[in-house]
């Protein structure tokens, strides 16, 4: 029994929202399936909390199929979909309060240290420098969490998910410039409070 090779689908984003306009509901579904991993990763990297950003990501895919006939160039969908995911999670995180969000950045989302020795065998080997990397990334999801929020979603979006900076302003909704300045401004300030790390 030969394996057939996948089909890579060449269909554009511009075709996909035109085909779920007209009420093809699995188009809509392609386009969630296209920056479902993206929109998790923003969301989770602005609430700190998978749960609630699977809520956030959920919501914004309900909002964007209602939206769909007053997005204006369906051929940047992806960026218009992120700019909703951006928005909901920030409404969210300030609903929630920024202090709640400090507390999730010490939370250990259900991992035991013992858990996270077996995920990384290196650990084994060399415990000190996997214990300090850990703690590293828990000051880190700290400082990124205290972060104002501009300059959090604007190093997220930018930083760590590689969104080119033109795409970063359109979803926040600023100029190139302030972009830059925020990103400018979050490295700076992380880079002072970590100093001790690096």
């Amino acid at each position: 029994m030969s394996v057939q090779p996948r089909r890579q689908n060449f269909t554009t984003d511009d075709r996909l929202v035109r085909l779920a306009r007209a009420g093809r509901r699995e188009a809509f579904d392609e386009l969630v399936g296209r920056y479902q991993r993206r929109a998790t990763s923003v969301a989770y990297r602005l609430v700190g909390n998978l749960h609630d950003s699977l809520e956030v990501c959920q919501d914004a895919y309900v909002r964007a199929y209602r939206s769909l006939p007053r997005l204006e160039d369906p051929s940047r969908f992806g960026a218009w979909l992120m700019r909703i995911v951006t928005n909901l999670a920030l409404n969210h995180r300030r609903r929630r309060g920024v202090r709640r969000a400090n507390e999730d950045c010490l939370a250990d989302h259900g991992e035991t240290l013992e858990d996270g020795f077996a995920r990384v065998p290196a650990a084994l080997q060399f415990p000190g420098a996997y214990l300090a990397a850990e703690e590293l990334a828990v000051r880190l999801r700290c400082e990124l969490a205290a972060l104002p929020e501009a300059q959090r979603a604007a190093l997220i979006l930018f930083s760590i998910e590689a969104i080119p900076q033109k795409q970063v302003a359109k979803i926040l909704g600023c100029s190139v410039e302030a972009v830059k300045w925020h990103v400018f401004q979050a490295r700076r300030k992380i880079r002072l409070r970590l100093a001790d790390y690096l």
